[in-house]
């Protein structure tokens, strides 16, 4: 009867994932959409390779390899499978073998007192089993399987954070190099005029207002190149941290062109469901607490435990392998709580608050992954038309320090206009820079937002 029970179909609620309304098509337009249906989720993209940039490959290759948060996640995960092992366990029955030698001096008062030597050897085999009528270690086995599906998700949604915040302060980089590449040809642009103001000054032709304000133009540059060299050096050392090294002797080659950010594909806003680690993770968690309102609501119901005890026992160790040594004993026992029903209530009614919880934390997820796509897709599509705007007002700046540089060596315009020009255009080329970075800081966005998958 008992084996028949067992069969019967675990109490409490079953999963469900927590339904909410998704948008049919993300906002953006000009976007190439890509519906995708397969039920399993999809393999890990090696993303970073669209940038085709070997050194970012390398860090970040480097970093899914050595990072210690990393590491932390992944023992975590380790630890969660091991538990989702133990809860496993408890589907079969607990069989202990042991020994036992004793040897007693017992003594009998009365009209003559008397004394009794004992020895007793005995091999024990104890069997106990509870039998899983009401599906309490079906739910409990459950909930420990999504919770280390949850530590495993978990650890792919950290390995994701972690390859974008190497690439975006890989790109960081990238932008402080072309920058001090700019002011590096500032400099030398403003020294070559410094000179010649140098010369016209010891000629008689200029005053030495020009010529100082030449000497503050050199120093206000080279200050300029210092501080982007103190930005640079704080961001190889974040990149060693995020790649498990020291910042002692860590470096990163110079590198001085910004690429054009690879065009990723956007699929449907309901594939982030399948596609985002962290949304999987959370509707892991969500399946665990379902799964431990279940077992809570099979504390309710009786338990049955079949016991047995069985084994070898005499009082002679020549006698213990005997036939007549064999002792043994069945039997089976049931117990229905009775004055623990308020606490199993509230326990109850807690498991149903933990359940809605981490529902609504689902929710919450599923909408900043819209949220993160949203923006990364907006804020692409308006760089996109900064970067045209601000090109534009480059090619502007440079003609006009041409033009104003040719005007004063004819003598046509004052050093002051010169500054100006040069100072605007400086300004103009290092925006574009700006906009190029930020433009490879949202298209890391974007990927990331779309869980590393199109």
């Amino acid at each position: 009867m008992l084996l028949v029970l067992w069969g019967c179909a675990p109490v409490g609620p079953d999963h469900e994932v927590p339904g909410m309304e998704l948008p049919a098509t993300f906002s953006q337009g000009g976007v190439r959409w890509k519906r995708q249906t397969p039920a399993s989720q999809p393999e890990p993209r090696a993303w970073w390779r669209l940038y085709q940039d070997g050194v970012l490959t390398s860090l970040v290759e480097c970093a899914l390899a050595h990072n210690q948060e990393l590491a932390a996640s992944a023992a975590r995960m380790r630890q969660a499978r091991a538990m989702s092992e133990v809860a496993r366990s408890l589907y079969f029955p607990d069989i202990n073998l042991g020994t036992t030698v004793n040897r007693a001096k017992t003594r009998f008062l009365g009209a003559t007192s008397s004394a009794m030597l004992e020895s007793n050897f005995i091999v024990p085999v104890d069997f106990s089993y509870e039998v899983d009528v009401w599906g309490k270690v079906r739910r409990q086995v459950e909930s420990a399987g999504a919770s280390a599906a949850a530590a495993g998700e978990t650890l792919h949604a950290l390995r994701l954070s972690v390859a974008g915040e190497v690439a975006q302060t890989y790109w960081a980089l990238r932008a402080v190099d072309a920058d001090r590449a700019v002011l590096a040809r500032t400099v030398e642009i403003r020294r070559r005029a410094l000179e010649l103001l140098t010369k016209r000054r010891d000629a008689g032709s200029i005053s030495g207002l020009d010529l100082a304000r030449a000497e503050t133009e050199v120093a206000t540059a080279e200050a300029g190149k210092i501080r982007l060299d103190q930005d640079r050096i704080g961001l190889v050392n974040a990149l060693a941290v995020l790649t498990g090294s020291t910042a002692s002797g860590f470096t990163v080659a110079e590198q001085v062109v910004l690429p054009i950010p690879p065009s990723v594909p956007v699929s449907v806003p309901s594939e982030l469901l399948r596609q985002r680690p962290d949304i999987r993770a959370a509707e892991r968690r969500v399946a665990a607490a379902n799964a431990d309102i279940g077992v809570v609501t099979a504390t309710f119901y009786p338990s049955f435990v079949i016991n047995a005890n069985g084994g070898l026992s005499a009082a002679r160790l020549a006698d213990l392998l005997q036939a007549s040594s064999l002792v043994w004993s069945l039997g089976a026992n049931a117990a229905v709580p009775i004055t623990r029903g308020k606490r199993i209530k509230a326990q109850q009614r807690a498991a149903l608050a933990a359940h809605e919880a981490v529902s609504a934390e689902y929710r919450q997820t599923v909408l900043e992954s819209i949220r993160e796509v949203e923006n990364a897709l907006q804020g692409a599509a308006i760089l996109v038309r900064r970067q045209a705007v601000q090109d534009q007002a480059l090619e502007a700046a440079r003609k006009t320090f041409e033009l104003s540089a040719k005007r004063f060596k004819s003598g046509l315009v004052s050093f002051l206009d010169v500054v100006d020009a040069e100072r605007t255009r400086l300004q103009a080329e290092q925006a574009a820079n700006a906009i190029r970075a930020e433009r490879l800081a949202v298209s890391v966005s974007l990927i990331k937002a779309l869980g590393g998958e199109w």
